[in-house]
């Protein structure tokens, strides 16, 4: 297990939880798979990881618009910045398929930053969104 679900911090807004939540088990099953060395499998959770933080991102920056989000251009950047970490992750992943370096990223960055961002970030947000 890269990470377990309490050691990210509850923002008070169900949509918000429930995502991470989600993510973080979907985190935690391509770790797995990582350090199973499950080539097929992980590139399948891959492309499921893109597609889930692009959707989770674009969703959030939705809901901060909606509402008028004070700090909605530095929270963006915030996921624009991981974004292009991830995607030049997984571009290296598709061309390699190396599991240590994917799993040195979700350790070593992904992971640091998830904690940072949502205590910092989400948490704010949520608190404007109400539930």
């Amino acid at each position: 297990m890269l990470i377990r679900p309490n050691k990210v911090q509850k923002v008070g807004n169900l949509f918000m939880d429930t995502v991470h939540e989600e993510e973080i088990r979907l985190l935690n099953q391509l770790y797995d798979t990582l350090m199973k060395k499950d080539v097929e499998k992980a590139d399948q959770l891959m492309d499921e990881l893109l597609v889930d933080l692009e959707d989770h991102f674009t969703t959030e920056e939705e809901l901060m618009r909606e509402f008028e989000f004070f700090a909605y251009p530095m929270h963006k950047a915030e996921h624009d910045t991981m974004r292009k970490r991830f995607k030049e992750v997984y571009d290296k992943w598709k061309k390699e398929k190396n599991p240590e370096e994917v799993v040195r990223f979700l350790k070593e960055e992904f992971v640091p930053w998830l904690k940072s961002h949502v205590a910092r970030w989400d948490s704010t947000t949520a608190q404007q969104l109400g539930d």
